[in-house]
């Protein structure tokens, strides 16, 4: 007998190139950029999750804010 399974497409987890560019919209004129999907997978992140940003020398870091 032949086994066949179904697989889910992967997701491209942290590819070998993590670009991303700023954007600005054009409603608010607030400047932002896109998580990608990957991430927000890793981290259990959805639509809503409430987020901090701080800088540390040359890189943003990103960590989720508890309790909110």
């Amino acid at each position: 007998k032949t086994k066949s399974r179904l697989q889910k497409p992967l997701m491209q987890k942290n590819p070998g190139e993590n670009y991303t560019s700023v954007e600005v919209d054009p409603i608010t004129g607030e400047y932002y950029i896109n998580i990608p999907e990957w991430v927000l997978s890793e981290f259990g992140w959805y639509e809503g999750t409430v987020v901090n940003m701080e800088v540390d020398g040359e890189a943003i870091i990103i960590t989720e804010v508890e309790g909110t």
